[in-house]
């Protein structure tokens, strides 16, 4: 078992023969992520509810329903409490995180309700380059980029890639070359056959990792392809200048909608702006490929910005040293589910390559003017994870 108290800020012992309202009194109405434990100090079950004085006086009250036929007492099971108060929703889901695969590390992976976080897989320099989706982070040669929306959006960003950059369609038939024989495609003028050995493999690789390239900066791309767009047309070459223009059609996708977030793996770092235990304070997170970290709490709008990001690209040099592990992928999967969230009403998440004193500033005062989270005087259960 983990040390609790260095999972949770605060403890408290339970007897059924004790009055519950007693204990009540000195528990805070609050968001808190808790957990249960027996006489053993055994783990019993680890919620996060938005009010946990409420949460204790319903399941220490008498017999609580697990199932359709299951039924528990948690008043003679209980015998200690720990808690620790959060303050967003992105907090909330990273303590949860955290205690359920310390706490629960064989049977949390299924429970704690993060969508997978999808990437693309392309390594350029492979005999035969092409691109995968994936879930995976770990022993990946070549360039991971993402995440994307979903498995269906990482499908259709590899068939964007392959339409804008006329990238071989059958894996199959590649692996042949240069004794492949050419498909529909090369007749068509939209790939240009490495399998048959019409271009080399080396030119194959540098077509695939412009794509990447095209895919992770697609500002850069189609300024390029624009500008020999209008050099073809005024060389009056017409056909050129139309296959170009949609190309750039389709270049024109990447970055946007599912595709928003698309980056090397690499540059998955960003700086997330999240409420603190009141409105005018916010807690900063730090976080780099896999790793999250709290790294200060502004209690107003910052004065000397300049140290403070001096500070986090310091610490943030650190964690891209750290190998990506099985765990970072569920963290990883975290953040994504936060930055593809319908409404970003709770939290500001900035890029940490683009982040600089003004927008620290801004980032700071959207937080301080979005909509406070709604309290409850109901236990407001947001994620629950038992072991009875």
């Amino acid at each position: 078992m983990p040390d609790l108290s260095s999972i949770f800020e605060r403890r408290v012992d339970f007897s059924p023969a004790a009055e519950l309202e007693a204990l009540l009194k000195d528990i805070p109405a609050k968001w808190v992520v808790y957990l249960f434990c027996d006489q053993q100090d055994q783990p019993v079950q680890l919620l996060c509810v938005k009010n946990l004085r409420y949460s204790l006086k319903r399941r220490l009250s008498g017999n609580q329903q697990l199932g359709p036929s299951k039924r528990v007492s948690y008043r003679e099971l209980v015998r200690r409490i720990y808690w620790r108060r959060v303050d967003s929703a992105f907090e909330a889901d990273w303590v949860y995180l955290e205690a359920a695969r310390q706490i629960f590390p064989q049977t949390h992976q299924a429970m704690v309700g993060f969508r997978p976080a999808w990437f693309i897989h392309l390594n350029p320099q492979a005999n035969f380059p092409r691109y995968t989706k994936t879930t995976d982070l770990t022993s990946k040669a070549g360039l991971l980029i993402g995440p994307v929306e979903d498995k269906n959006a990482a499908q259709r960003l590899i068939e964007l890639a392959e339409d804008c950059f006329d990238l071989c369609r059958y894996y199959n038939i590649l692996v042949q070359t240069p004794h492949g024989k050419a498909c529909a495609y090369k007749e068509m003028a939209r790939c240009p056959a490495p399998c048959d050995g019409s271009i080399s493999i080396t030119q194959y690789q540098e077509m695939v990792a412009r794509s990447a390239q095209a895919i992770v900066d697609p500002p850069y791309y189609v300024a390029e392809q624009t500008r020999r767009m209008h050099e073809a047309a005024a060389g009056l070459a017409f056909e050129a200048a139309k296959k170009i223009k949609a190309r750039i059609d389709h270049a024109q996708q990447f970055g946007r909608g599912p595709f928003r977030h698309a980056r090397t793996f690499d540059d998955f770092a960003f700086l997330a702006l999240q409420r603190g235990p009141s409105k005018a304070t916010a807690k900063l997170f730090l976080i780099v490929q896999g790793a999250i970290q709290q790294v200060a709490c502004l209690t107003a709008e910052p004065v000397q910005p300049a140290e403070l990001l001096c500070d986090l690209l310091r610490r943030a040099k650190e964690l891209r040293e750290l190998k990506p592990s099985a765990a970072d992928a569920q963290r990883v999967a975290l953040v994504s589910n936060h930055l593809f969230a319908p409404k970003q009403s709770h939290g500001v998440l900035l890029r940490l390559d683009s982040i600089d004193e003004e927008s620290l500033a801004k980032a700071f005062r959207d937080l301080r003017n979005q909509k406070e989270p709604e309290e409850t005087d109901a236990e407001g259960i947001v994620k629950e994870l038992q072991a009875i």
